[in-house]
């Protein structure tokens, strides 16, 4: 159930909301050769959320915006009950019967600024949450890795989801030049960083695990609205996106290393092809990746923790090399 509602004044628009979730679950317990892999569950969850915020037309070109927000989810039932292999994160997963809800007190202030020639925006956010849902390894007795025998052929690791409190800052920052009289070039950058830390906790359960590494996305893009012939909405774009080094990690037990940045370059080209009446008949878009072809790992990647590739002595599986695509689009009409 949720209401929303907002109001302007002059140059002045507030807006606001409130939503009541609520969440049953009934879990069935379930047995395998006389082994109980979890036991039945009947759990209830629920809370209020809401929000307000406003923006404020400061003049012609400037826009000032500040939200302030209360959310709130409930732990899934893997987090609840998980008792085996997931091949996709390459873990052994123990679920957390006692797992409360998350709720979270955010608030944010952005500033946007439009000219004929340029665009800005700037925003900054801070988040806290309480009972942040993640999952650690586990170690046993030796200070080795918890490697269960049961349904784990190929050794995963033990991982098991846990809550600590959560402090999330940071901002986003965007620039896009477009001058004129040659509107038809942009020039768009964009640069974000998050950071999320535990209060109060060890060195080495200071930062929680899973945060994305700082990235700055460029991109110089020309689009050309009548190119002549049978091709129009032509454009051409090159772009780079720098990743930066992620060592804010979750160290403890082993749960998380670090992760070296990594710049990527990009590019692309595409156009339309019309007839006589300039009806599109289809389009064509040409897109090259990753043209330095360079060896990284995404920091959310879960397969960064794969064992040893044998053929280039690395750990873990990287992401995609130089990668070209060719994508057609044909509009259908049933008229």
């Amino acid at each position: 159930m949720f209401g929303v509602t907002s109001k302007t004044f002059n140059k002045l628009t507030l807006s606001g909301g409130l939503r009541f979730d609520n969440r049953s679950m009934k879990i069935k317990s379930l047995d395998l050769d006389g082994t109980t892999k979890f036991g039945s569950l009947d759990k209830n969850f629920s809370n209020i959320s809401g929000s307000v915020g406003f923006s404020y037309a400061a003049s012609d070109r400037v826009t000032l915006k500040l939200n302030a927000a209360r959310g709130f989810r409930a732990p899934n039932i893997s987090e609840l009950a998980a008792n085996g292999v997931h091949e996709g994160t390459i873990k052994y997963e123990y679920g957390n019967n006692d797992l409360k809800p998350e709720v979270s007190t955010q608030g944010d202030a952005g500033i946007e600024f439009n000219s004929q020639h340029v665009s800005v925006a700037a925003s900054v956010f801070y988040n806290h949450i309480t009972n942040f849902i993640y999952s650690r390894k586990l170690l046993n007795t030796a200070g080795n890795d918890s490697v269960p025998v049961v349904d784990n052929d190929e050794g995963y690791s033990a991982f098991k989801y846990q809550q600590s409190t959560a402090n999330l800052y940071g901002g986003e920052f965007t620039l896009d030049i477009h001058p004129h009289p040659i509107d038809w070039l942009h020039f768009e950058n964009t640069v974000s960083y998050v950071r999320a830390i535990s209060p109060d906790a060890t060195d080495s359960t200071k930062y929680l695990p899973n945060i994305p590494a700082g990235r700055w996305v460029s991109e110089l893009k020309g689009r050309f609205k009548k190119t002549g012939g049978v091709m129009q909405n032509t454009y051409v774009s090159v772009g780079m996106d720098m990743t930066f080094a992620q060592n804010d990690v979750y160290y403890a037990y082993q749960t998380e290393t670090t992760t070296g940045g990594y710049t990527l370059f990009n590019a692309g080209l595409g156009t339309d092809f019309v007839n006589k009446n300039n009806k599109v008949l289809f389009s064509l878009h040409l897109a090259a990746n990753n043209l330095t072809d360079v060896a990284y790992q995404n920091h959310l990647s879960r397969l960064k923790y794969g064992p040893e590739n044998e053929a280039t002595g690395r750990l873990g599986v990287f992401n995609m090399g130089r990668n070209f695509s060719v994508k057609v689009t044909i509009p259908i009409d049933f008229k």
